[in-house]
């Protein structure tokens, strides 16, 4: 018979699973050795992301984002069986060094197509300050779609930046700033992204189901406004977000109150 599941990830490293609204004994996986446990309240480091392969009943295979130990952004894959993971079958997809602590990202999503999308934030700081949101040879400030059906890692043909040498060809989307959360509409197929402003804005990104290779606009805009008097604002050349709310929320009561 079947039996109704949830997954409930903890940052810290674990995934607990309740069925039929009992909380299992045994966690379905234990990853606290090689997860990055926050320090402190808003901590943007740990187990981040996870998905279940479109195929997972089948194939018992399921995939994380994490910050490992070293401060490394790691996507991998584990098997399980019956609700049980093996933690010594973790095959690594991508391993990327983060230059700061904060805006990992960290989300994975299988789309309606079965590739598997991913979000990295801009790699951290504040305000992007090497560029790489919009640096197209840069995975960080990205939404990446890959092909993990085919000797785990390849890229579609029909990405956007596939047929051009100079750029990563997993990139999606760019021009984000730390997108931790998107989904897709399970009717449209449409994309939508959660970005999390800088000091005044943030915003609420939308993909129609056949646009592909959008820029987002950070580190030029933040949200519809031009960010930085340094750069050439041309808010024409971006693609705005569908909805944007002011950021002026105290950070430090929010955290601790």
């Amino acid at each position: 018979l079947d039996v109704e599941v949830i997954f409930v990830i903890e940052q810290d490293g674990i995934i607990k699973v309740i069925k039929d609204s009992i909380l299992e004994e045994n966690p379905f996986l234990n990853i606290t050795d090689r997860v990055q446990s926050p320090f402190y309240p808003g901590d943007e480091r740990g187990l981040l992301g996870f998905a279940l392969d479109p195929n997972f009943k089948e194939n018992g295979y399921f995939y994380v984002n994490y910050i490992n130990k070293e401060d490394d952004s790691i996507v991998s894959r584990f098997s399980s069986n019956n609700l049980i993971s093996d933690i010594q079958s973790e095959e690594y997809i991508i391993k990327i060094e983060q230059p700061y602590s904060n805006h990992n990202g960290g989300h994975v999503v299988f789309g309606p197509d079965h590739y598997l999308y991913i979000s990295f934030g801009d790699g951290g700081s504040a305000g992007d300050p090497q560029g790489r949101a919009q640096d197209l040879n840069s995975l960080l400030g990205k939404i990446l779609r890959i092909d993990v059906s085919k000797n785990l890692y390849s890229v579609p043909s029909d990405n956007p930046f596939y047929e051009n040498s100079q750029y990563k060809k997993e990139i999606w989307h760019y021009g984000l700033r730390n997108v931790w959360r998107f989904s897709f509409d399970k009717l449209t197929g449409d994309m939508y992204l959660g970005d999390v402003g800088q000091n005044n804005w943030e915003e609420i990104n939308y993909q129609p189901f056949d646009k592909k290779g959008i820029n987002y606009g950070w580190n030029i805009m933040e949200g519809k406004h031009c960010f930085s008097e340094d750069n050439i604002c041309d808010p024409n050349l971006y693609q705005p977000p569908i909805y944007e709310y002011p950021n002026n929320a105290n950070y430090i009561k929010t955290l601790v109150g």
